[in-house]
């Protein structure tokens, strides 16, 4: 079972002792910490990296709604989800001014175990989600920059060979004209080759050791090898996997078998779902 760091915040010593001894019980291998003073929790939770608060609402020198605050208001501990405790703020608005300072959970007392435990995964398991949603766009974002990168760099590229064929058109028109054709060539594999980089990128991210888990057992395979067993991996069709590489259906087939053969695989093996395991 994973193990996270779970923060008790209550100024009442037997309300700790009884959420601690909750988790004993339910979740031994969660870690927990506990403070009766408030004003504290913030240097705790950013020593101990918190994954999780629980905090009493009513309490002297610092409330849990002013705890938040300032969990909200510190850049190491603002994104720490927050349950917050109460035995005697009971009512509906008692119950959405908790979740509009920045609670994710309310909870109230006395205290009962399993919706503790209930609660608490829920609230660490919606924010593990909420963290991967975040980290993902973060990649998408980096990943889209790095690629308008690649493509301000080739479009520079090819304009610097137009600006030069441009001032030969009229004086070698012959050679202008190979160089056009030379300039098509380029853009054609200069967009297979931007097609396949931003592919690799976002298959990468979803597939993360699919790469090395399949040079380690297969230390022959070229780059070349590995692209197309990605795509085989993904079940595109000889078809599809031809148009990407801008190739026959014909051709992708042939080394599609020349693969096969290279990785050794019985012939009663399905290529796509021998690549699964990677």
């Amino acid at each position: 079972m994973e193990s996270y760091r779970i923060l008790f915040v209550d100024d009442s010593i037997e309300e700790i002792k009884t959420m601690v001894s909750v988790f004993d019980t339910y979740l031994p291998d969660y870690i927990t910490y506990q403070t009766n003073n408030s004003i504290n929790a913030l240097d705790i939770a950013k020593e101990v990296k918190a994954d999780l608060i629980i905090t009493d609402w009513d309490m002297p020198g610092m409330s849990g709604l002013d705890l938040i605050d300032n969990l909200k208001r510190n850049k190491e501990t603002k994104d720490i989800p927050v349950i917050m405790l109460t035995g005697v703020m009971l009512t509906p608005d008692n119950l959405h001014r908790a979740l509009d300072s920045g609670a994710v959970d309310y909870i109230r007392k006395p205290i009962e175990p399993l919706e503790l435990i209930a609660r608490t995964k829920s609230a660490l398991l919606t924010t593990n989600y909420y963290n991967q949603i975040v980290n993902q766009k973060d990649q998408e974002i980096t990943e889209s920059s790095l690629f308008l990168v690649k493509s301000h760099e080739f479009i520079s590229k090819v304009s610097k060979r137009l600006e030069k064929i441009n001032d030969i058109i009229d004086s070698d028109p012959d050679r202008a004209k190979k160089e056009l054709i030379s300039v098509r060539n380029q853009i054609e594999r200069g967009g297979n080759e931007e097609s396949w980089y931003r592919f690799n990128l976002s298959f990468s991210r979803v597939h993360k050791e699919f790469d090395r888990n399949l040079i380690k057992k297969h230390p022959n395979l070229t780059q070349s090898d590995i692209r197309l067993c990605s795509f085989i991996r993904l079940g595109m069709s000889n078809k599809e996997i031809a148009l990407v590489l801008n190739q026959s259906a014909d051709s992708v087939k042939v080394t599609k078998y020349r693969l096969r053969k290279k990785v050794l695989i019985d012939s009663d093996i399905s290529f796509e779902n021998y690549l699964t395991q990677f």
